[in-house]
């Protein structure tokens, strides 16, 4: 099939454009900055989702739409929440109009577990009205949709806000390794390679119109994924904890809210967590 994938040249977007590319897939990546991928089976178009008729080009003649632009961090989201509502929002209406448009056979849209949590800031704000407006294009215009909602993806080329890569970092740089939650906190982690072929697999029929919350199968806690890290780099650091959960984050359940509709995909690791760990500090160094 033709896939074209907004935000491709992210850290998901990546590794999707190339997977999906091994699966004989037609990928085109549509972004604001270009990547070196060496293959010649991905297209690149350098666009802004906020430029409508770029948008409504690019998906021209394409059967599936990944959506995995805007601003994904939620310190940033906290910060700016204009340029949140504008990228987040208008342009990923934009990316809906063009779908429309252009009578793409599905679209998919990268969410967030943060949805249905009091926590995730204006970055939760901004993906929970996304699906709203999923919604009303499903109603109005017989839109074909899946919404997945990501746990905590990791992998060696995310960014350095990264959860796990942040505690790997601090725990080489810092004097004393600071986390900023309790040391209550829990996460369900995903490896980035798991992550993406879960997000293959909703490309089959059964996923059509649906929710699904794709996450690790095993919770971890903070604490022993910390003593893990420091347990492979050989060193004997102070934890230091914060007394109370990071503003916007959640610390051992996200869920203030049910879920509507929602399928659950717990994905057993095919890389295990410390063996992700160690492709991260490889990474580093």
């Amino acid at each position: 099939m033709r896939v074209l994938i907004f935000g491709g040249s992210g850290f998901l977007g990546k590794s999707l454009s190339i997977y999906l590319s091994k699966k004989k897939h037609k990928v085109t990546i549509f972004d604001k900055k270009k990547i070196p991928l060496n293959l010649k089976s991905v297209k690149f178009i350098k666009g802004d989702i906020l430029n409508l008729k770029q948008v409504i080009r690019a998906t021209k003649n394409q059967d599936i739409v990944y959506n995995l632009a805007g601003i994904s961090d939620i310190g940033d989201s906290i910060r700016n929440p204009i340029l949140t509502t504008k990228i987040n929002i208008l342009g990923s209406v934009n990316t809906l109009e063009a779908a429309v448009k252009n009578k793409v056979k599905r679209y998919i849209f990268a969410s967030s577990i943060y949805v249905l949590s009091s926590q995730g800031g204006f970055y939760k704000t901004s993906k929970k009205s996304v699906e709203s407006f999923i919604e009303e294009y499903n109603k109005r215009d017989n839109l074909k949709y899946t919404i997945l909602r990501y746990g905590s993806v990791y992998g060696p080329e995310s960014d350095e806000r990264n959860g796990i890569k942040k505690i790997i970092t601090s725990c080489l740089k810092d004097k004393t390794i600071m986390y900023g939650g309790t040391s209550k906190a829990e996460r369900r982690f995903l490896h980035v390679n798991d992550a993406i072929k879960a997000s293959e697999v909703i490309l089959r029929k059964k996923f059509v119109n649906t929710r699904v919350l794709i996450t690790g199968s095993k919770k971890t806690k903070i604490k022993n994924l910390i003593l893990q890290i420091k347990k492979i780099l050989k060193i004997n650091k102070k934890i230091i904890f914060k007394r109370k959960p990071m503003m916007g984050h959640y610390d051992k359940n996200p869920f203030n809210d049910t879920p509507k509709k929602q399928l659950i995909y717990y994905v057993k690791p095919s890389v295990p967590l410390n063996a992700g760990i160690s492709e991260i500090i490889s990474s580093l160094n």
